[in-house]
């Protein structure tokens, strides 16, 4: 009787060549991740760490991890192909990625958990819960009472804002939700409805908003430091709430950290409300 042996599973860098490989897992019926980003998984494709888990010339696995800003990793994807034990995938990914964001002086690593096997893969890594992405939806209503207007011009964004809307990004956020201006202008190139508040011709806040299948999803809000509490943010949301209930959306929805206890007011306030969709964030701070 003759013996089949499946040939030992190696790693190697991915390349742009990789790229049908790379789609033909993410689409399999395997283990795949991948995180809420602004950018697809194969655009990722030439940025490093993206590992790939090869048995022969068969890819079975890969974990993209390329810091954006500089400092800062998000786990981009993870996938493990059917057959494939993903703990055995990682294992053999992970401590390579581990190495590659050393030598590049990545300071925080972050994932988020869509599903509870990969937050078992992250506790493995040493990863350390942090708090929760939750959801909270608004459907179509009147106004809510009390959405006194700020000291704002809110209004629709023009190319010439951008520059402005990118400080005030970078300035609202700290790692690892902070994005780099490249992602900032991928954001704003997928936005259905971009203003920005302005005080005395000042860019002092911004929203970004995403088409979503009944309506909307508030997708990016940043008011500079020394304008936050004076209802820049409120008149933002107010404006894009009026906007969508005039389309007939059904609904609007926005993320936000279970431990930002001031989004979540705004938007409460907003008539937005939690709709129990959480998603766990864990990190890992490298030495």
């Amino acid at each position: 009787m003759m013996m089949f042996f499946a040939p030992p599973i190696t790693w190697a860098m991915a390349e742009m060549a990789d790229q049908p490989a790379v789609l033909a897992l993410t689409n399999s019926t395997g283990r795949t991740h991948t995180h809420l980003d602004w950018r697809p998984v194969e655009d990722w494709l030439g940025s490093q760490p993206f590992l790939l888990a090869k048995r022969g010339k068969r890819v079975v696995g890969a974990l993209a991890c390329p810091p954006d800003p500089p400092h800062t990793a998000w786990v981009r994807l993870f996938a493990a192909s059917t057959g494939e034990a993903p703990e055995k995938v990682w294992n053999l990914l992970w401590p390579r990625t581990w190495e590659m964001l050393q030598s590049a002086r990545v300071k925080i690593v972050a994932g988020m958990s869509l599903d509870p096997w990969m937050k078992k893969l992250y506790q493995i890594a040493g990863f350390t819960y942090i708090l929760d992405v939750v959801v909270l939806a608004r459907s179509r209503r009147p106004p809510a009472p009390g959405m006194t207007p700020g000291p704002a011009r809110i209004r629709r964004a023009h190319l010439r804002d951008y520059e402005a809307i990118i400080a005030a990004d970078l300035a609202a956020f700290a790692p690892p939700w902070q994005m780099s201006p490249p992602v900032i202008r991928t954001a704003i190139a997928q936005a259905e409805y971009l203003t920005v508040a302005e005080v005395g011709g000042e860019v002092v806040g911004y929203q970004l908003t995403t088409p979503a299948q009944e309506g909307g999803h508030l997708a990016r809000l940043a008011v500079l430091l020394h304008w936050q509490g004076q209802g820049i943010g409120q008149a933002l949301i107010a404006d894009l709430t009026a906007y969508y209930d005039q389309r007939g959306a059904r609904t609007l929805t926005v993320n936000t950290q279970n431990t930002n206890t001031a989004s979540l007011a705004v938007y409460r306030r907003a008539g937005f409300e939690l709709n129990g969709t959480r998603f766990p964030v864990l990190q890992l701070t490298l030495g």
